[in-house]
């Protein structure tokens, strides 16, 4: 059994959703309260894919991964430059995983071997041998994949705050550079467990990049968010899940 586990306001989760409802062999799950749960089997981002409770996938998943799945094609030799790519991806697609990687602006937080293997899909494609070695080019390759993709990282940080500020009704206009520091560092950690050392601050050219991008493009930002969020907030058969 694939079971896919989703959330109420992901647009990722909803297309999936729609794409395989009715599909033989997969569960779907809304992720609800209590959380840890989530957490403890390295759930940071959704749709998460387990295969007989297994976490196999995490965001972005598209359906042509979940039916490969369900027909046992998956298995491929796995270049560890092009696993590298996909754990970038999986750090983009995962406001946990991003917000932990622009507060430290280091690569650091997803080089545990369990989270790897999994955003890499190493253990998509049965390479999760090749685990060791796609940590250490990521390390290796920590300055240019950041320089790489500096901007598109701000920018996909910025629409996540823009979303939660829809969410809570917060105006554009009312944020300030103390309110993302704040907002930055309670996002990346987990109480404080992950705290900056030696003193807890957010990165100054971080808060920085992240205002200029809410000035320059936080309405559209916010136009977006409203149009995804009542498509997908209007489909009375995907809330369902939610008591499901």
């Amino acid at each position: 059994m694939i079971r896919i586990v989703l959330h109420h306001t992901c647009k990722s989760s909803y297309t999936l959703y729609k794409a395989l409802k009715g599909t033989p062999g997969l569960k779907f799950e809304m992720a609800t309260l209590p959380y840890f749960p989530y957490l403890r089997q390295y759930v940071l981002s959704v749709p998460a894919v387990f295969v007989n409770e297994r976490l196999l996938l995490l965001d972005p998943v598209e359906p042509g991964d979940v039916q490969a799945l369900l027909n046992g094609k998956t298995e491929k030799e796995l270049d560890v430059d092009e696993a590298v790519e996909n754990a970038v991806r999986g750090v983009m697609a995962s406001q946990a995983l991003l917000s932990a990687v622009m507060l430290y602006k280091s690569l650091k937080p997803i080089l545990d071997p369990e989270l790897a293997a999994v955003i890499s899909r190493a253990r998509f494609h049965r390479q999760e041998h090749k685990t060791p070695q796609i940590i250490q080019r990521i390390r290796e390759r920590e300055e240019e994949i950041l320089t790489e993709h500096w901007e598109h990282l701000v920018k996909l940080l910025t629409f996540g705050l823009v979303r939660e500020m829809y969410w809570l009704g917060i105006d554009v206009e009312e944020v300030e550079k103390s309110h993302i520091k704040m907002w930055l560092l309670a996002k990346a950690t987990v109480g404080r467990l992950g705290l900056p050392h030696p003193v807890p601050k957010t990165r100054e050219e971080v808060v920085d990049s992240v205002y200029a991008v809410l000035r320059e493009a936080g309405r559209r930002y916010m136009d977006r968010v409203a149009e995804e969020q009542q498509i997908i907030q209007s489909d009375a058969e995907f809330t369902s899940l939610i008591q499901a």
